[in-house]
């Protein structure tokens, strides 16, 4: 392992004296997104001879005459792959603080360096909701790039985004909440409220049948409604009667 170590050392060295490090005649710029925990595969080949390079720390691999080095950073060390027949890097479990700029060198014949800008999330978290009445609402933990949103079908009802809840907090990072609620109507449909960022997203259905359900209070007037009319024809005529026969007995 320390005499490939040495080798790869060296060939950077030759490769910084000779100016080739970066080699590039054409270059690309991507934005990429990444899953904490996950594992991220950069889609720019290097099969015979070039590099992987970090902002701030430099090289973080090098092939050589189809050979990786792919130990050179401690920060990466074990996480750091190559596959020899497609000439891809991949990094495996993925660290918020791997986020960053990367380039790929890529030497094989025509020089292309491919620069990526990755940003890595977390999965976003299922949301929950309350019911009070007829109103719902539907909260899930906050973080970069979440939209909260009410949909029926394929009708976004409305939605929001952190950067309106910022506006509320200090930092979009701490232990808040993002919420938003709706009044769903009392004719049978079905809601859904959904959280999602870049790179995943959770739904949860909601009936209305089930969350705007008529209350007690209502079904209990709804039941004597008819019974007082009932029950005034039966005491009318009964003071009716009671009257009439106190007048013929005073007669």
């Amino acid at each position: 392992m320390e005499t490939k170590h040495l080798r790869t050392c060296l060939v950077l060295l030759i490769y910084d004296v000779a100016g080739l490090s970066p080699s590039s005649a054409w270059s690309r710029r991507q934005q990429v997104q990444g899953i904490m925990g996950e594992s991220f595969t950069f889609p720019a080949p290097v099969l015979t001879r070039g590099f992987l390079l970090y902002e701030g720390l430099g090289n973080l691999a090098v092939v050589f005459r189809r050979n990786a080095d792919t130990n050179v950073k401690g920060k990466f060390r074990d996480r750091l792959q190559w596959d020899k027949q497609t000439g891809f890097f991949t990094i495996t479990e993925l660290k918020l603080q791997d986020e960053g700029q990367y380039k790929v060198d890529n030497s094989d014949g025509q020089k292309i360096l491919t620069t990526f800008q990755l940003t890595v999330y977390k999965r976003v978290s299922k949301p929950t909701v309350d019911t009070q009445n007829c109103s719902v609402l539907c909260s899930v933990e906050n973080d970069r790039d979440v939209t909260l949103s009410w949909t029926r079908g394929k009708e976004i009802l409305n939605q929001t985004r952190e950067k309106e809840i910022l506006i509320q907090t200090s930092s979009p990072h701490l232990n808040t909440t993002l919420s938003l609620r709706l009044d769903i109507e009392r004719h049978p449909e079905t809601y859904y409220c959904e959280a999602k960022n870049p790179v995943s997203s959770e739904r949860l259905r909601v009936d209305s049948e089930e969350h705007c359900a008529p209350t007690k209070t209502t079904k209990v007037k709804l039941r004597y409604i008819p019974v007082i009319p009932s029950a005034a024809l039966l005491v009318f005529p009964g003071i009716f009667l009671f009257y009439f026969i106190k007048q013929k007995l005073q007669c």
